[in-house]
């Protein structure tokens, strides 16, 4: 108990030197507010992104740690139910045993009042033929009895005598017995209260044993709870710089191109990852936006009806993006920081070829998709978080070259592309993988 306590002490005295120092060496986000700093306000975005990173880290361990904690509670819960149980059983078994005890001392009392009764009923007889044989044989003549009623009398004493003899023989063996059998009923109740002493002595352990797991648990969840307050705590920093960002990046997105070399670097640490081929992302990079060339050139004006216009025109477009792409959109862009209004995505094609792909029609399809690589926001989603999860940062986007070769690594392997390099024998899925992408 006071080595849980102490525990708690220290936790709790770290977690606020903890969150002081992160306090003291919190960004200002205000820097972010002049260009020149652009690249102060990206290397926090960075730091900040590998802190939620170990945050999440700690918060899964804790909630592992909770885990086995609670299913260790559940057992020790088990095992008191189980032990009171035995104790409420040895507990019954030793009120029979005493109420068998009582039962004996009253058979014996009784034995007793009844030896009594008859001890006194053989001494009246001994007293009365006593009186007999002092009597004369005048005195027996004189009497109005007869010799022979007396003989018979006498007969009569002697063999009431023998008889209750026989009786005290009889209740002193019979008291024998029970007081053997109370004796043996005795021991029988000490081993059952010895027994009932050490289940008592186990319960009160398992009690301290499951008093130790609860506190532990506490101060688990309060550990997780400062880590999950840390984590959001810098999540609204990374959506305020992005925020700040904007105001001297437009829309907040990088929409340069980059070079073959950069493509390379992301296109190959995907194929560690995901055993897609660096080649093949490279061709997807270069269909889609040429390398970044040209990431979109439409915005949503309403995220309702999925209205848009031209970023360079300002003509209107019907339905840029299909209705149920609009919630993840504003999500994404949320999450990023980025005004939604002011993130290019692609405009839609005139497929059938009618003239004009500026009014919706069927067949022509919708545009919508973002990025360095052209995901529509009801696919990203889809990839997000295996995206985080093979990066290690907090948030997924898909204007970040790298993370947009990954997100294609990752869907193109969903769409059945693998293996490298790309020969005759997998060229067939790689084909496949690239229709169903385009």
């Amino acid at each position: 108990m006071k080595q849980g306590f102490l525990y708690l002490v220290i936790l709790v005295a770290l977690g606020s030197f903890v969150l002081t120092s992160d306090k003291a060496n919190a960004f200002d986000v205000n820097q972010c507010n002049q260009q020149e700093k652009e690249a102060d306000c990206k290397k926090r975005l960075d730091e900040l992104e590998k802190e939620i990173k170990k945050l999440e880290g700690n918060i899964k361990s804790e909630n592992q740690n909770q885990q086995k904690l609670t299913t260790e509670i559940s057992k020790l819960n088990s095992n008191i139910q189980q032990t009171s149980a035995e104790i409420n059983r040895k507990n019954k078994l030793i009120q029979n045993l005493k109420g068998e005890i009582t039962g004996k001392q009253e058979t014996i009392e009784e034995l007793n009042k009844k030896l009594k009764r008859d001890k006194e009923s053989l001494a009246d007889i001994i007293r009365q033929r006593d009186q007999v044989s002092d009597a004369t044989i005048l005195e027996l003549i004189l009497s109005s009895e007869q010799i022979s009623d007396f003989y018979q009398d006498l007969s009569s004493y002697s063999s009431v005598q023998n008889s209750l003899s026989d009786t005290f023989s009889a209740i002193e063996s019979l008291k024998k017995d029970i007081y053997g059998e109370k004796e043996y009923l005795e021991m029988k109740q000490k081993e059952e209260d010895d027994a009932k002493y050490a289940l008592q002595l186990e319960k009160n352990k398992i009690e301290t044993q499951k008093k130790d797991r609860d506190t532990a648990l506490s101060i688990s969840k309060q550990t997780s709870a400062g880590y999950e307050q840390l984590k959001k705590a810098h999540e609204e920093e990374i959506k305020k710089i992005r925020a700040e960002m904007i105001k001297f990046q437009g829309s907040g997105i990088n929409s340069k191109p980059i070079s073959f070399g950069e493509a390379y670097d992301f296109a190959k640490f995907a194929e560690q990852k995901t055993g897609v081929s660096a080649a093949f992302l490279i061709a997807i990079m270069q269909q889609e936006t040429g390398l970044g060339q040209n990431v979109g050139g439409c915005y949503i004006t309403d995220l309702t009806t999925g209205d848009g216009k031209g970023i360079n025109t300002g003509a209107f477009y019907e339905k840029v993006m299909g209705t149920g792409s609009l919630p993840h959109f504003g999500v994404i862009t949320k999450n990023l920081g980025l005004d939604w209004q002011k993130t290019p995505v692609s405009c839609p094609i005139d497929m059938l070829r009618v003239g004009t792909a500026t009014k919706y029609y069927q067949g022509r399809g919708y545009g919508g998709a973002m990025g360095y690589t052209q995901f529509i926001p009801s696919t990203w989603v889809l990839v997000e978080a295996r995206v985080r999860s093979n990066l290690g940062v907090a948030v997924a986007n898909p204007w970040d070259p790298k993370h947009a070769v990954m997100a294609a690594a990752i869907y193109a392997r969903d769409l059945g592309a693998s293996g490298t390099p790309v020969t005759e024998v997998n060229r067939a899925s790689y084909a496949t993988a690239a229709c169903k992408y385009f």
